[in-house]
């Protein structure tokens, strides 16, 4: 018997029950009749893969319809299917499974988990994307021009932000700040490295070359260096140490990668990293992509060769005051929440790191 003899409501329960778009997409170009049948049933059946593979649907639909001419506590009403929203909550989506997949090797790296588990279950993956779809909504929400340094801890302000978090349980909110601590590694280790990181990775690769080696300097001039002082200055109030590398134009840096340019010492580190957690997931993910290079068939792409260039000329394209010396406020919110139900926010962060709570519930045992 063949697939095309069966019933209509057969064939439409296969497409059903597909679990992404590129199938629901390749079956019906399988002939004219399955053509024929998914052309009276497309959005139906395009939402419901969708659903599959980047829900939930609802919190992604939230985060792109999100605008500011409604309070982001406030539920919408859902819009009516069709092609251009569905392409919006493919942009969303994938960056949601792209962290999903990152999540193993970055949560688990030196632990039993790192050789025993590769890859989250579907469900763990649809926690995940939930929280990412999340706190991207309180990302678009409270870090932007409207939210500066000057009113993040007025009170008025701080219940605005807790608005948007107290409908979701505690169990939720630890989903969200695991998303937030995978985006700060990505951040820490590979995006905006410090001096220490990048000393430590150096000495590792080139044990036979002990030179404190901070900034990639053989692209760099003695301009460019002052224009990175005082980049840093502006948006991170960190400044490198970098002087002794104004005159050091005779060493061949060549064989080093990108990413070998600290973003200033422990403390000024941790500055730069609040300040860069206000960016969205979109943003963390695309500059992780281009820095790396693990978007681009293992090429980076870099400004003048730099990634620390890279991701300076990314943040000057909508950095400002409200940028500057403002960290993210998410972690502070929600302590802020789980205070008002007596809870303890060191608990909860505690729980979060040991693998009790979060995407994953009870991963260390």
């Amino acid at each position: 018997m063949l697939l095309t003899d069966l019933a209509t409501e057969l064939l439409l329960h296969i497409f059903q029950s597909l679990p992404t778009i590129s199938s629901v997409v390749a079956l019906s170009s399988a002939c004219r009749h399955f053509r024929t049948l998914i052309s009276t049933h497309r959005l139906p059946l395009l939402y419901l893969a969708a659903e599959a593979q980047f829900g939930p649907l609802p919190d992604a639909i939230r985060l792109v319809t999100h605008n500011s001419t409604q309070a982001v506590h406030i539920d919408r009403a859902s819009p009516p299917q069709s092609l251009a929203l569905l392409q919006r909550l493919l942009v969303v989506g994938r960056v949601a499974n792209k962290l999903a997949t990152l999540y193993p090797s970055h949560k688990w790296h030196g632990t039993d988990l790192s050789s025993s588990r590769r890859s989250l279950t579907s469900l763990e993956k649809r926690h995940l994307r939930r929280a990412v779809y999340r706190l991207w909504l309180y990302t678009l929400a409270f870090h932007n021009a409207a939210h500066a340094r000057t009113t993040r801890q007025q009170p008025p302000v701080v219940r605005s932000r807790a608005l948007l978090l107290r409908p979701w349980p505690a169990s939720e909110l630890a989903e969200m700040l695991d998303v937030q601590y995978l985006l700060r590694g990505l951040l820490e280790y590979h995006i905006c490295p410090s001096n220490g990181t990048v000393l430590r990775r150096h000495r590792a690769r080139y044990p036979h070359d002990q030179a404190p080696l901070i900034h990639n300097a053989y692209s760099k001039t003695p301009s460019s260096l002052q224009q990175q002082l005082d980049f840093q200055a502006k948006y991170f109030h960190s400044s490198p140490q970098v002087p002794k590398l104004l005159g050091c134009s005779s060493r061949d840096y060549s064989r080093y990668s990108g990413v070998v340019e600290g973003w200033g010492d422990e403390i000024a580190h941790y500055y730069v990293l609040e300040d860069m957690l206000k960016l969205d997931p979109g943003q963390i993910v695309w500059l992780y992509e281009h820095v790396t290079g693990s978007g681009f068939g293992g090429e980076s792409e870099l400004v003048n060769g730099s990634a620390k260039d890279t991701v300076q000329a990314f943040v000057s394209g909508f950095g400002g005051e409200w940028f500057e010396n403002n960290g993210e406020t998410f972690g502070e919110t929600v302590a802020f929440v789980v205070g008002e139900r007596g809870g303890e926010m060191e608990e909860v962060r505690a729980g979060v790191e040991e693998g009790v709570e979060g995407v994953v519930r009870g991963a260390f045992g």
